[in-house]
């Protein structure tokens, strides 16, 4: 395994400045030396031999009806295939439900419109859905109309409507639009987004829906609670929640943990230089083996890309990946046909590949799909990727020569190449030697004082 250690400054101001002072982290003298070394002098690894990931635009396989562009809608993935909700072109609003297989790389549309269903919700962008069993949960959003906090629920089985009418008296969310939601056990988790009163637009309450018992709960923040924000990105380990960036009239890349029987919240200080960045895809990237939690792989990194970083005309097309372990980023290089830089998709993970679709940038809209492949690569394949980016000139060896006993004929070189100079042995300069006897006088030396001529 070869490793190349550099060594560069990354200074923490970079992030978004927290709410209370520097100085706090610093206030133990016994560990001052460490994070002072952590601070200033991060070390990082990168392997130089092992190829980036490649990414892939994905042809939809002919036959297949696929949605039009769109951002901002909802997506979850069942059974190797991804189901996509709503979402908006425009000024316009969806309500309709595309099925894309990732195997045979086909969409088909399920329901052209949801609304004129039996309990559907209305057209609608900037809501969000989890998976919870076999079923889709379907959580606020916006309409032509105004900000929801409806739920519904979609039996991925049968592909019919529930909708949840809260208990009149029971405590719910306001309306909101542009939050993040995330599964933990059977409860949605709901953080955040913005609501119609201007004065107080941008939300920080944190909820939590029972999806069996059709319950909200409100979960009072502890410790450093984050500001209120729109287009965050959220992701859940075990029993902690994760949450990057979003906006709050600027993009923020700041990033938080909260424990969520509890509530507490606590900031996160990494080394790497992220980019503030809102309507940034998350996805969980799952161990393949180790300890599970619920019968359900493990979350081992979050993977981020895409989003808007400052304004509405800068967009960002790096990779990231947080460890969960470390609680630092790295930046992931890519290679391949990378897609174009947008925000208000989507990433789905589906075994080794993560999968992009839709979102918009500042003069177009997509729905294109692209497929990034994280698996390891074979020996050979690393082998190839360091001859082709080092540098090293192939160099024929015994093991391309025809054996004399083959019948397969002698490969005819390139047309490009030009033809080889015959072979010539430079003659060597034989010089004569002569025996030495033992019993010859010993060389002569000089003298030691210099001798004065006469």
């Amino acid at each position: 395994k070869a490793t190349v250690s550099v060594l560069y400054w990354s200074p923490r101001q970079m992030q978004t400045p927290p709410s209370s002072s520097c100085s706090s982290d610093l206030s133990s003298e016994s560990d001052t030396p460490k994070k002072l070394s952590s601070l200033i002098l991060p070390t990082l690894k990168v392997n130089a031999c092992q190829p980036p990931p490649v990414w892939e635009k994905v042809e939809a396989a002919s036959g297949g009806e696929g949605p039009g562009p769109r951002t901002k809608f909802s997506s979850v993935v069942y059974e190797g295939k991804m189901l996509v909700f709503g979402g908006g072109y425009v000024v316009t609003f969806h309500s309709d439900l595309y099925e894309y297989t990732f195997e045979t790389r086909q969409w088909r549309c399920v329901q052209a419109d949801a609304s004129i269903l039996p309990n559907g919700p209305c057209k609608r962008r900037s809501h969000k859905a989890v998976l919870w069993k076999k079923e889709m949960v379907v959580f606020g959003g916006r309409t032509q109309y105004g900000r929801k906090n409806d739920v519904h629920l979609l039996n991925l089985e049968t592909y019919g409507w529930t909708k949840r009418v809260a208990r009149e008296g029971a405590a719910a969310p306001v309306e909101r639009a542009a939050h993040t939601a995330c599964l933990w056990g059977d409860e949605m988790v709901v953080f955040g987004g913005d609501k119609a009163d201007e004065s107080q637009m941008f939300l920080s309450d944190l909820w939590c829906y029972h999806c069996e018992r059709d319950e909200w709960r409100e979960v009072e923040g502890k410790g450093a609670v984050p500001s209120g924000r729109l287009g965050h990105s959220c992701g859940v380990r075990d029993d902690t929640m994760y949450l990057f960036g979003g906006f709050n009239g600027h993009a923020l890349n700041d990033m938080y943990a909260c424990h969520l029987p509890t509530g507490n919240w606590r900031r996160i200080m990494y080394d790497c230089t992220v980019r503030p960045a809102s309507f940034i895809a998350m996805v969980e990237e799952k161990e393949q083996e180790g300890p599970t939690q619920d019968g359900k792989p493990r979350t081992k990194s979050l993977m981020l890309w895409g989003g808007a970083y400052s304004g509405i005309y800068a967009f960002s097309d790096t990779m990231y990946r947080f460890d969960c372990e470390t609680e630092d980023f790295e930046i992931i290089k890519t290679g391949g046909n990378k897609p174009t830089r947008r925000l208000g998709h989507t990433m789905e993970a589906c075994g080794d590949k993560m999968v992009v679709f839709g979102g918009c940038d500042e003069a177009e809209y997509y729905n294109d799909v692209s497929v990034l492949v994280l698996k390891a690569r074979t020996l050979k394949e690393v082998m190839a990727h360091f001859i082709l980016t080092a540098g090293v000139k192939y160099k024929p060896g015994i093991a391309d020569q025809v054996p004399h006993h083959s019948t397969s004929p002698v490969p005819r070189a390139h047309k490009h190449r030009p033809p080889r100079k015959a072979y010539r042995p430079r003659e060597k300069l034989l010089l004569p030697r002569f025996p030495i006897p033992s019993n010859s006088p010993p060389p002569l030396k000089m003298p030691k004082t210099p001798v004065t001529p006469a």
